[in-house]
This record gives C-alpha cells, structure tokens and sequence, in this order.
C-alpha cells in the first residue's frame, strides 16, 4: 500500500476495530475529551465523529456508509484524524514537530509543499504549533489526488497532529481548512 494513504487507513482500521458504539448523526459541536493525554475539543459542526480504542478521534464530513475502499473519498468528501506521535510505527527522522511532518511529506507531489510554525491561542494550552499542506503524489490513472493539510502540536510532553484529507480542486477546500483549524484551537485542558 503506498505511503500516502498509510496515515487514515491505520487511523480507520483503528476507529473501527475499537469503536464502542455506532457513529451517530451530526447534531450541534460536541467536546470530545480526549482523557489519556488531558484535553477536550470541539467537534466540527455538522461532521461526524468516531472514536478509536486509543480515544482519538477522526471526524468525517459525509455518512460513514460512504466511505469508499482504500481510503478513496467520496464526492465532497472531507477527513480529519488525529493521531499521537507515541501511537505511530517508529519512523527514523527527526523528532520535532518540524521533522516528523517533513516525514510525511516525503511524498508529496513536487512543489506542493508549504509548512509554517503556528501560533495557536494561550487557552489552549498547546506549547508548539507547526502546519503543513501539500498534494500528495499519485502514481497511477486510478489514484485519486488528495490534498493533506496537517496541524502538528505538542500538548504537555506529547506529540499530535491532526490531518485533514480532501480531494485535489474540491472548491470548499478552505472550509475544511479552517474547520481544521478551529478543531484544534479548540483545545482546552481538562479540568
């Protein structure tokens, strides 16, 4: 399977072998809380969540019944999942949030690569922010030409990162970016 759809399949197969109940219909933002590593956040309104067995969640922007076979995404179709640095096959490399997104940047398309350190709300208590976009490389006629947009983040002494996936040229790209964006701003600790 190439690198690029390694990221949301391992975060769908995880959803899926640990989810606890169905996902349920979008209703108004929910906070998710996020225990282990001591936070909660704001669902996207009108997205649908899902929650793996590591307590992490993945947000779609479409039924789950429209998922399609190898991480292709339906028409309109919008993911977000955060993962845990700690929950990753170890990968050599740098270990900064700068080095583990060069990581999975390693194959994207030419050119298409933009990061930039973030400054994030204080009440979030995030210490680093760092964000990165590219297309992904395709390799085929058959391969579906994704956009990744990631906001990587040290929370306490863990590293995550939420990555948004969407197809190349969808015209509510935007929207999705700065329903990421307002995910993670959403951070609060919990109290």
């Amino acid at each position: 399977m190439p690198r690029i759809v390694l990221p949301l399949v391992v975060c769908l197969s995880l959803l899926c072998s640990g989810q606890d109940k169905l996902p349920q219909p979008p209703t108004r933002p929910e906070r998710i809380r996020v225990g282990k590593y001591g936070f909660s956040l704001e669902a996207p309104s009108g997205w649908r969540v899902g929650i793996g067995k590591d307590g992490l969640p993945l947000f779609v922007n479409f039924p789950w019944s429209r998922m399609q076979a190898q991480a292709r995404l339906p028409k309109a179709g919008a993911t977000i999942n955060v993962v845990a640095w700690e929950r990753l096959l170890r990968r050599r490399g740098d270990e900064t949030l700068s080095g583990w997104a060069s990581l999975d940047a390693v194959n994207a398309a030419p050119g298409t690569v933009v990061s930039v350190p973030l400054d994030v709300p204080p009440s979030t208590d995030i210490s680093e922010a760092f964000w990165e976009s590219f297309d992904e490389a395709t390799f085929g006629p058959d391969d579906q030409a994704q956009r990744e947009v990631s906001l990587y983040w040290t929370y306490g002494r863990e590293k995550l990162a939420a990555h948004l996936f969407y197809v190349v040229g969808d015209p509510k790209g935007g929207a999705y970016e700065t329903a990421l964006r307002k995910l993670v701003f959403s951070i609060r600790p919990l109290g």
